[in-house]
């Protein structure tokens, strides 16, 4: 067991100074507390690895405004506006709703498009046969 813990220990503190000079900077660079700054930090090591990308580029992916969170409810991001109703995937009926039918579930564009009455899809008229 001593020795386990002997092969660790070179590789350990280096990782550690590593993550302490990336939070630091970060927390320094955003103003941000440091708690929070490392939460980031861990999640774009994450998203770089997970990705195969340099810390870098996965740390540019973060920042981008157009990747934070536009709605808790679901889920889109900022880059996912609907540009014709400034909405999110909460679809309101206010729009034609090609947008919201590009990021939609199967299920989801399904339900929507379906005829209350018949269960057919309405957006193409094909299945619907209501109005015949």
């Amino acid at each position: 067991m001593g020795d386990l813990i002997g092969e660790r220990a070179p590789f350990m503190p280096r990782e550690s100074r590593a993550l302490t000079r990336a939070t630091r900077a970060r927390a320094a660079d955003r103003g941000l507390p440091y708690q929070q700054a490392r939460a980031e930090v861990i999640e774009i090591h994450a998203r770089a690895e997970s990705d195969d990308m340099s810390f870098a580029e996965a740390q540019a992916v973060y920042d981008d405004p157009l990747n934070q969170l536009l709605c808790h409810r679901c889920g889109w991001l900022n880059g996912m506006t609907c540009p014709q109703c400034g909405g999110c995937g909460c679809f309101n009926a206010v729009c034609s709703g090609w947008r919201h039918d590009e990021y939609m579930h199967e299920d989801e564009r399904a339900e929507r498009n379906a005829c209350p009455e018949c269960g057919g899809d309405t957006t193409t008229g094909y299945d619907c046969r209501c109005d015949q």
